[in-house]
């Protein structure tokens, strides 16, 4: 990457070898036949580098990108009036960098579905920023939960889903598939929208 200095090269190469050798190794083997220990010493660092870059063999393996909301795009969040569930689909999508491996990792959940639960939760990590602004803008702590946890399952979803190979650039598209897909599963139900304002008569509502 242009602009990065030498320190800063080494440590994304160091990264990028420790994620690909816990990728692999994990793949091979599932997460208990590997210890930190071979991963380091495949890859020719000492434990506490690895522990500087990863705090689990499992998080070195999936290597989940943050969600950087950019300021624009959050306001843009918080002023839209369309279907929260698509809105926020849509910001993850613009906002999270899928890895160059997207799909070794898509064929590690899918090979190995123990490993779903892990994902879950540490995609619930990066993801927080979305719900806090999930949160803000609907001011329903109900509407924001469901709304988020459906999101949150379907990119899941579309992670352990076999046989999918699409472009890693169309994450939209697959995340609103699966959104489709669980709508048809509960027969069209639609999601609860935020109470109306306290100022709106009920001949208004």
């Amino acid at each position: 990457m242009s602009g990065e200095s030498l320190r800063e090269r080494k440590k994304r190469a160091t990264r990028n070898a420790i994620h690909a050798v816990a990728l692999r190794l994990i793949g091979e083997r599932g997460a208990a036949g590997v210890t930190v220990e071979e991963i380091c010493e495949e890859v020719g660092v000492a434990p506490r580098t690895f522990f500087n870059y990863y705090p689990t063999k499992l998080d070195a393996a999936f290597d989940m990108p943050q969600t950087e909301l950019a300021p624009e795009r959050a306001q843009a969040f918080l002023d839209a009036d369309g279907d929260l569930l698509t809105d926020a689909l849509a910001l993850v999508a613009s906002s999270t960098e899928l890895p160059g491996d997207f799909l070794r990792i898509k064929e590690l959940l899918h090979d190995h579905p123990d490993l779903a639960f892990n994902f879950w939760k540490q995609l619930i990590g990066r993801l927080k920023p979305v719900h806090a602004l999930m949160r803000q803008r609907t001011g329903d702590p109900a509407t924001t939960r469901l709304t988020f946890g459906l999101m949150v399952l379907a990119a899941l979803s579309s992670m352990v889903r076999p046989g999918d190979h699409a472009d890693p650039d169309g994450s939209l598209d697959r995340l609103l598939a699966e959104v489709a897909a669980m709508q048809e599963l509960l027969g069209g139900i639609d999601l609860p929208g935020p109470p109306p304002s306290e100022g709106r008569s009920r001949d208004e509502a």
